[in-house]
């Protein structure tokens, strides 16, 4: 038998071990396959500005780097699972030389599979994501054979799994044989916190997010890479020595420990969170980037389409008289020839050397009428205009309560009047229809309310404001926004997406390779008298730990970024980002809820074979 025989014969045989490695790196050939087949598809490529392509490109880039660190922990793993059988290998004569060359050629062999598989799957995935796209976000995309995203992938892969297969030689454990082949029987000695460092992981993060909460809006993009290092830094102490520390001190309370079952979770739960520290590090950074990445592109298209959709009327103009005449006389020549009717309503807006906006009570009132608001009575005062939009929401000027006429009179302000009617960005007040005027200067504007018309027919009547700045239409203006952003938005979620099931492979694949120590141990006092059920409780706890730590410290970390950028616009925690953290957090849930029946069907297999 030759070598490369034995090689092939040994992977075989351990088919099990090799699989959870195998299907790692199939899963990250897929995510960047599937990613660099949507930046050169023809109708994103051709649809996207130079800004959006280059972000692509360096999203692609990202994913690449990901999925080489992905790979490479999961080869450091699988590699440090193998400790007894390295043993077993080097006493039959194995030379380390040889060990080393198997390694080699194990990682080429499930690399150059995986990277043909994960092609092929990748174009079936790809489809999938298509097809949810059309229907969710209504992005329609046309199939193509990726052929340029498969050379791509072959070769960027093939350099992956080459420099994995040099570099991962220098991760082979170099421990005595002995030690070797005791590597599955040797206790793990004790284990201790740093109260210290766990302290400094409070420390850091509380002073992140003070930071980042606490700045305005201007500077939150300064703060935002001391921010970072500060929470990242404190989350790697939190999870390697806070988390130990805070499981070591619960231990110590009987009547926490010696309750029930806890014992058995407890009794090597310190050792899970220090061996699993690196890979809660990871998923929970990770899962932050999602997002973070997710729930700011969703909220700012969400912010800038309630702007427009405050508008009450569908068509509006305003500007000076000169500008808008040839606009609304060509307008109204397209309603009368398509034979719309419509409301119409003109008004003036008048302004001082103050940038104090004046309207007329009867010029306000015929809007009113025309947007189905409560007319309002001046009663000889003034009353000054609010912008009641969730988008205008810390935007507003200042309230006044006396307001100074062209004739240097003071007019008293008597209230103030939150409304749509009209958008108010400085101070906008509404005054007698007697009051005197003239002397200022003012702009013209005009609404157009039309009825009983489709969608397609408002925006292509809103084509109008194509080069006329002065001229808006709301139902057009959403769909610009909505056909500008789709693309974005799309590769946006796909990478949050991307990056949070990347996240939830790591966890099932720890809790995979942790399977034998599991094994084992439930075999133990499952034979003391262990009921299914008490055995069943203790798994899905176990999971849970696994599965819901990363999480929770993501779901934090996301809710302060998404707060910090809403800050940029003066606004608190908006709905749009609320949305975002609870559909992934569903989403980890439904991954939980999967996982653990799985993982307690394979355990309780094997503890009764």
């Amino acid at each position: 038998m030759s070598f490369s025989q034995f090689v092939i014969r040994n992977t075989i045989r351990n088919r099990r071990l090799y699989l959870a490695y195998f299907l790692s790196t199939l899963f990250a050939v897929m995510v960047f396959f599937t990613f660099t087949g949507f930046a050169f598809h023809p109708a994103l490529s051709d649809g996207l500005n130079a800004s959006a392509q280059k972000g692509m490109m360096a999203a692609a880039i990202i994913i690449y780097g990901f999925s080489f660190f992905f790979v490479l922990y999961s080869m450091d793993v699988f590699i440090q699972s193998r400790k007894k059988e390295f043993g077993v290998l080097m006493i039959q004569g194995m030379s380390p030389k040889q060990l080393k060359r198997m390694i080699f050629i194990e990682n080429l062999v499930i690399g150059f599979f995986a990277t043909i598989i994960g092609s092929i799957v990748g174009v079936g995935f790809s489809q999938l994501i298509l097809f949810l796209s059309n229907k969710l976000i209504h992005v329609s995309l046309s199939f193509y054979f990726p052929l340029q995203a498969m050379i791509i992938t072959l070769i960027s892969f093939s350099i992956l799994f080459l420099a994995i297969s040099f570099f991962i030689q220098f991760r082979l454990p170099k421990l005595k044989l002995q030690t070797l082949l005791k590597a599955g029987d040797m206790g793990k000695g004790t284990i201790k916190g740093s109260f210290i460092k766990g302290l400094l992981a409070i420390i850091l993060i509380g002073i992140g997010y003070g930071v980042a909460l606490l700045s305005p809006g201007q500077l939150v993009p300064i703060v935002m890479l001391p921010v970072i290092f500060l929470v990242v830094l404190g989350t790697r102490f939190l999870f390697n020595q806070l988390s130990v520390w805070s499981i070591e001190k619960l231990k110590s309370k009987r009547q926490i420990f010696w309750k029930k079952t806890n014992m058995v979770v407890f009794s090597d739960l310190a050792f899970r969170m220090k061996d699993n520290a690196r890979s809660f590090f990871l998923v929970s950074i990770i899962s932050t980037v999602a997002f973070a990445a997710i729930g700011t592109l969703y909220s700012f298209q969400q912010m800038i389409l309630g702007s427009v959709d405050s508008m009450p009327y569908e068509f509006q103009l305003s500007g000076e008289i000169a500008e808008t005449a040839p606009i609304d006389t060509a307008f109204s020549a397209l309603l009368e020839q398509k034979g719309i009717q419509v409301q119409r309503g003109d008004y003036k807006t008048y302004t001082d050397q103050n940038h104090v906006n004046f309207i007329k009570e009867s010029d306000y009132n015929r809007l009113a009428e025309i947007a189905g608001q409560p007319k309002i009575v001046v009663n000889g005062q003034a009353i000054q205009l609010l912008f009641d939009t969730e988008f205008g929401s810390g935007n507003e000027p200042e309230a006044v309560t006396q307001v100074q006429l062209p004739n240097q009179q003071l007019l008293a302000v008597q209230k103030q009047e939150k409304e749509t009617i009209l958008p108010v960005f400085s101070t906008t007040v509404v005054v007698p229809d007697a009051t005197d005027l003239d002397t200022l200067g003012y702009t013209q504007g005009t609404v157009w309310q039309p009825q009983d018309l489709s969608r397609e027919e408002l925006i292509d009547l809103g084509k109008s404001q194509e080069g006329n700045y002065q001229f808006s239409a709301k139902t057009y203006s959403t769909q610009m926004i909505l056909d500008s952003y789709k693309p974005i938005l799309f590769v946006g979620i796909f990478i949050g997406i991307v990056f949070f099931v990347s996240a939830g492979s790591f966890l099932y694949f720890r809790l995979y390779s942790d399977m034998d120590v599991d094994v084992e141990k439930f075999r133990m006092i499952y034979k003391m008298g262990l009921t299914k059920k008490e055995l069943k409780k203790m798994i899905n706890q176990q999971v849970a730990i696994l599965f819901f730590t990363p999480i929770i410290v993501s779901v934090i970390h996301g809710a302060v970024a998404l707060t910090a950028m809403y800050h940029i616009f003066n606004q608190g925690m908006q709905l749009a980002g609320w949305q975002v953290l609870g559909v992934f957090i569903l989403i980890q849930a439904a991954y939980y809820l999967i996982a653990r029946i799985f993982y307690f069907k394979k355990v309780y297999r094997l503890i009764q074979a």
